[in-house]
């Protein structure tokens, strides 16, 4: 069937077409013969093909022209389309991947601030509980400082109290071991020394080899029953006898025949035991060892 659409037409061949032609599509040919149009097809062999014909090949061929530039149109407008397309899904794509990546970023730059913000809270917190440990410790500073004060002006107090009481107690009483007569006090010596040592000795313990000023103190000097150096030399001048403290000696308790400088060497004096108390001075050498007997003048 389809071989015989798309045959070659036969033009040699005349071709019969009824006029009329009823709705049941059947024809009279009885009555209709004059009604038929006969239209002679033939063209001969090398005939050119008549005009009407060669009308509709170059219609046929526009057409087949216009179709095929069309075709080739549409085929570009599509591949246009589609490059178009394909564009505008990577712009998206690409703006997705942007939104995605600014909400991950937005997203974690929310938890930085809400850790900074943590932060902050804790560190204010922090500070806080510094600024108050700060107010409580300036607090008892100040508190110590007034109490250093207070304890500073009771020790003020207390060591002009000590040093009147020092005072008097120096004044009226007399050292450990020491022994008061009038208005001195007396230490007798427990070691043994010449006389320069003994005197350096008493002017180490604040006071000075014993000066006899009275009849009374002689007494009670000669009452130790040792023999011992009193503070009285001619070391400076031989024949004047002053006293430790500068003082000449008016007073004098010599023995017999005292002193005698014998040998011309017996330059420092000293109490003998067993002799009148109003005899009992004697010169003699400042080199010899003896005891000695201090006195601390009281105030």
């Amino acid at each position: 069937m389809s071989e015989d659409i798309y045959a070659k037409p036969d033009l040699t061949k005349k071709v019969r077409f009824q006029a009329d032609e009823k709705k049941d599509r059947n024809t009279d040919v009885g009555d209709n013969n004059d009604k038929v149009v006969i239209y002679d097809n033939y063209r001969a062999e090398g005939s050119s093909p008549p005009k009407s014909q060669d009308n509709t090949t170059e219609e046929q061929q526009q057409t087949a022209t216009s179709v095929s530039v069309s075709s080739e149109k549409r085929t570009l407008l599509r591949v246009a389309v589609a490059v178009f397309l394909g564009l505008l899904c990577l712009l998206l794509l690409a703006a997705i991947s942007g939104i995605i990546i600014l909400i991950q970023v937005k997203n974690n730059l929310n938890v930085a601030r809400n850790q900074l913000l943590v932060d902050n809270h804790n560190l204010t917190r922090e500070r806080d509980k510094l600024e108050s440990i700060n107010r409580n410790l300036t607090q008892k500073t100040i508190q110590l400082e007034d109490k250093i004060n207070l304890l500073n002006t009771i020790n003020n107090n207390l060591t002009t109290e000590r040093d009147e009481l020092q005072k008097y107690i120096e004044k009226t009483c007399c050292p450990a071991n020491w022994m008061k007569f009038s208005r001195s006090c007396y230490l007798i010596s427990t070691t043994m020394a010449n006389w320069d040592g003994s005197k350096a000795f008493c002017e180490s313990h604040d006071a000075q080899l014993v000066i006899i000023s009275s009849f009374e103190e002689q007494r009670f000097i000669s009452s130790f029953d040792l023999n011992f150096w009193i503070g009285l030399t001619d070391k400076e001048e031989e024949g004047e006898w002053i006293w430790v403290n500068g003082t000449a000696a008016y007073t004098k308790y010599w023995r017999t025949n005292q002193p005698d400088n014998a040998r011309g060497s017996e330059d420092c004096a000293q109490i003998l035991k067993g002799y009148s108390v109003t005899e009992n001075w004697n010169d003699i050498p400042c080199i010899q060892v003896f005891n000695f007997v201090c006195e601390k003048m009281l105030q």
